[in-house]
């Protein structure tokens, strides 16, 4: 994520660290990914707070959480311009609040959640006369967009099952199983068929049903590479893990050094100049990053 909203500010970065209206780019893949490792996360702390707290205390401060999360995105966008807030950190709180009543139950219904709410976000992209206005005047879907983005939360949710059965032939086959299907179905949808004329364009801005999907089984596969070396090679990637512990304190710090587009650095700039611009965010990024892991401290909401 760092990565893609650095270069992608560049006016001549390669076309894949951009996102388009009609096609996936790299750039597409990562807010899904981000969102589906959230749902892994909330689904992890959810039960964790049942058995200590209570299922009654575990929801009220699941709610809290997301509600605080969705403030901070909000803030952090642009607090008087509604236009802006949809991005990553206010797409996982909406998603969380929509996701949270059905995160204690069993797979099934969870997947009926993610499916519904797809569905309903879809009629309305479609019939509502939303699809027209979305594509037009917002981004990532909007204010209906976590109707859609919690597709990808709910399926994280899934996955996490998969991993804490601790059983690595599950979680293999679950993984490449979801990855295959979910993708293949989010292909399948794509409004590109001969004599097909429906308005379901396959990106992140207007998050229609085929980009959810799509992204939802290439997160699966994403993941099980990771899984592969972390959790049965125990091959440690030292970068990924410190970053990796303070994650929302690494969003809104990288956010906040992204004012270097137009600033220090030209956005006319060429790709070996961003490039070198974005070793200089990293190395900014993780010494922070570090400072915190070293000394035990992760902030969390």
């Amino acid at each position: 994520m760092i990565l893609v909203n650095f270069v992608g500010g560049f006016h001549r970065a390669p076309e894949w660290f951009r996102h388009h209206d009609h096609y996936m780019t790299y750039a597409d893949t990562i807010a899904p990914i981000f969102v589906f490792v959230a749902g892994m996360g909330f689904r992890l702390s959810i039960l964790r707070n049942v058995g200590t707290r209570g299922l009654k205390a575990a929801l009220i401060a699941g709610a809290k959480r997301y509600a605080i999360l969705t403030l901070i995105g909000i803030i952090y966008a642009s607090p008087l311009d509604w236009r802006d807030w949809w991005d990553a950190l206010v797409d996982i709180g909406l998603s969380g609040l929509l996701a949270l009543p059905f995160m204690v139950f069993g797979t099934v219904p969870r997947i009926a959640a993610a499916v519904g709410y797809l569905a309903i976000y879809q009629l309305l992209f479609t019939y509502g006369g939303y699809g027209a206005w979305t594509v037009t005047h917002t981004f990532g879907g909007g204010p209906l967009g976590p109707l859609s983005w919690v597709f990808c939360l709910l399926f994280g949710t899934i996955a996490y099952d998969l991993i804490a059965s601790r059983n690595a032939r599950k979680i293999i086959i679950g993984c490449l199983a979801w990855g295959i299907l979910l993708s293949a179905a989010g292909w399948a949808f794509r409004a590109e068929w001969p004599g097909i004329k429906v308005f379901w364009p396959f990106s992140q801005k207007a998050m229609s049903l085929p980009y959810p999907v799509y992204a939802t089984g290439f997160a699966f596969l994403c993941y099980l590479p990771f899984y592969l070396l972390a959790d049965l090679k125990r091959i440690e990637l030292p970068t990924l893990t410190v970053l990796g512990a303070n994650p929302l304190v690494i969003y809104l710090l990288h956010v906040t050094y992204l004012d270097i587009h137009g600033t220090i650095v030209s956005e006319e700039s060429r790709l070996a100049v961003a490039l070198v611009a974005f070793a200089g965010l990293y190395l900014g990024c993780y010494a922070v990053a570090k400072y915190l892991y070293k000394n035990k401290m992760f902030i969390k909401i």
